[in-house]
């Protein structure tokens, strides 16, 4: 049987064949796109705007790459955020798209209720009242500060030499002259002692990059707020890809396997129902992350450094369990359902309507060497330590859970891993991730400032719509 998205994908093969009768000069440049993430989907539509003649090879059955809602299995009114979640106000690429294509957004974190620290065995109240008792050794001024006060002076004072460059999408020079130093290291240097480090970074990884921690700061620096976008951020690659499917520019269930280049065209080998097929244009856009696109570049003629970072890219692994609860129970005691902790789940956040009679989301979003953890464990057992994380930070969640939803990046067969990392010394690896090589282009978020958001896929895509259009 011919679906529509069949029916769609078989239109785009025949309005990509080449036209051999015509002259070159009255063909449309041809651009073939490796993958339909949000950054493959946004630089097809933007190189249609330009006349362009664009096709996106997906090997999924749907759109969105790491943008990706779950809804079966929970409430009809609750949607789960597998990816990317937030769109801070000053992300303005993002909600450039989010407004053109008249998305209603809701605020992510929306009331003035408290969050909570879980530390050694204990639950604190952050940001509200006054400054908790750490049960910690903390040098006088430390505690002085508190913790929020000890973010600010040693993680978001350092940056205000920056100011000026939370908009340019090129990584500031002064935060690559502090990619040598690990983030405990960082913090060491400047004074801070071994317990004031665990609370200002409270479950954190500190072996990664200072500067990767850094530059995350920066980019949030001056965010005043989140959104989220009602019904699920699965409607912004869905409204790209509507698009492109009226145009027949997307063929899903279509792995690539090649790309390759040579002095006049670009093109890639890939495996579909039907075979294998090449699809030939006059450029190639690599929109997958390194994860799933090392092996595929053997034809290709890159260069040694480019090949070098295509290997050893890392990837981190993502996990997280979302725990339906019958209401929001933790909303009548003052608390926000945000957390962060030194527990496996790391830290909590909450989705679901205003009222706290009405069934929300406790998620924990697990990064790095817990992640792995969790991903040793079977499925009940990844839900069941959540719910007693949960427990220990929301006393009620044990009594109030329904039902679990999880999501593991790492074994995610098409991603291979969550937003993508970089260990002291690799930040560098950023603009090389996002240069050229001949014919073949690079867009997705390990090749932005922005990693790890939306707005560093689409801000790739743009970089790579105005080089193929120079």
């Amino acid at each position: 049987m011919m679906n529509r998205r069949n029916f769609l994908a078989a239109a785009a093969a025949a309005a990509f064949a080449p036209a051999p009768f015509l002259r070159a000069v009255e063909a449309k440049r041809r651009v073939v796109i490796v993958g339909g993430g949000l950054a493959g989907l946004s630089c097809a539509y933007e190189l249609r705007k330009l006349g362009f003649e664009a096709i996106v090879l997906e090997g999924q059955g749907r759109p969105g790459g790491r943008v990706q809602t779950l809804r079966e299995g929970l409430d009809p009114g609750l949607s789960a955020e597998t990816g990317a979640t937030r769109i801070p106000d000053t992300h303005l690429m993002t909600l450039a798209y989010v407004r053109e294509f008249g998305l209603p957004l809701e605020p992510f974190k929306g009331d003035d209720l408290a969050d909570v620290v879980h530390l050694r065995g204990q639950n604190y109240v952050a940001g509200h009242g006054p400054e908790p008792d750490w049960p910690l050794q903390l040098t006088p001024e430390e505690r002085r500060l508190g913790r929020a006060g000890m973010a600010k002076r040693y993680l978001a004072g350092p940056l205000e030499q920056l100011k000026g460059s939370g908009s340019s999408p090129i990584v500031p020079r002064p935060l690559l002259e502090l990619d040598h130093y690990t983030l405990r290291q960082f913090l060491e240097k400047q004074g801070l002692s071994t317990d004031a480090i665990e609370l200002v970074l409270v479950g954190a990884d500190t072996s990664l990059s200072a500067a990767l921690l850094l530059l995350v700061e920066l980019n949030e620096q001056v965010t005043s707020g989140y959104f989220h976008i009602r019904g699920g951020n699965d409607q912004l690659p869905g409204a790209l890809a509507k698009q492109l499917e009226m145009g027949g520019a997307i063929r899903y269930g279509c792995r690539v396997t090649s790309i390759g280049q040579d002095d006049s065209s670009a093109w890639a080998l890939m495996e579909h129902a039907g075979g294998q097929e090449a699809v030939r244009g006059d450029y190639v856009v690599s929109a997958l992350p390194f994860s799933v696109a090392r092996n595929l570049f053997a034809e290709a003629r890159l260069s040694a450094e480019k090949q070098r970072v295509i290997r050893e890219q890392k990837y981190f692994p993502v996990d997280k369990i979302f725990l339906q609860m019958q209401k929001q129970f933790w909303k009548p005691k003052g608390q926000s359902g945000f957390a962060n902790t030194d527990l496996i789940s790391e830290r909590f956040w909450s989705l679901g309507p205003e009222s706290s009679e009405e069934r929300g989301l406790l998620l924990s979003y697990v990064i790095g060497g817990n992640a792995v953890k969790l991903d040793a464990m079977d499925l009940q057992s990844r839900v069941q330590q959540t719910i007693a994380d949960a427990e220990a930070v929301f006393p009620g969640a044990r009594e109030h859970f329904e039902a679990a939803r999880a999501k593991s990046w790492s074994e995610d067969p098409w991603q291979r891993g969550g937003l993508s990392r970089f260990d002291p010394g690799e930040l560098s690896f950023i603009p090389v991730n996002a240069r050229r090589e001949g014919r073949i282009f690079f867009a997705g978020e390990h090749t932005s400032r922005w990693n790890g958001w939306m707005q560093g896929a689409i801000e790739s895509a743009h970089r790579v719509v105005n080089e193929i259009n120079a």
